[in-house]
């Protein structure tokens, strides 16, 4: 099953709410505590579940460079990617080298694109968005793939 995590910063507690409701799996937060309140749910953070920078490494591709770095890291532990401009061949690069990789998405179009990458797709995807209703349809794309 393919993970769905939404990044939270700044906190949101619509989209939090939206979030736990859909079904998410972690949520990525400045402080779990605000979460916790919440519902019971995986909480990347520094206090929280995963720990930034040991359990969880976040990196921007920005260049071959850092293409290589994030794939390296994705060996070892879960690595969170970003791009300005999702490109197919960084992300298959990414998939095809690590098992561990969750990209960045925006909307539906950039969370397909994750998810079905190389046939096999990410990790998961980390949705950044403010909107409830996108929380709510990518969560339904996740869990249908």
């Amino acid at each position: 099953m393919k993970q769905f995590w939404v990044d939270i910063r700044p906190w949101n507690k619509e989209i939090a709410t939206t979030a736990i409701e859909s079904g998410a799996d972690a949520l990525v937060v400045d402080r779990a505590e605000d979460v916790r309140r919440l519902g019971r749910i995986i909480t990347v953070a520094p206090d929280g579940d995963l720990k930034p920078g040991k359990e969880v490494i976040e990196c921007t591709i920005t260049d071959k460079a850092s293409e290589n770095k994030a794939a390296a890291q994705g060996k070892h532990t879960l690595v969170i990617v970003a791009t300005s401009d999702w490109t197919v061949i960084p992300l298959e690069n990414l998939v095809a080298q690590s098992d561990n990789i969750i990209a960045l998405v925006r909307d539906e179009n950039e969370a397909r694109m994750a998810l079905h990458v190389l046939e096999k797709g990410t990790h998961g995807i980390l949705l950044k968005t403010g909107s409830p209703a996108m929380v709510k349809s990518v969560a339904a794309l996740v869990k249908s793939a």
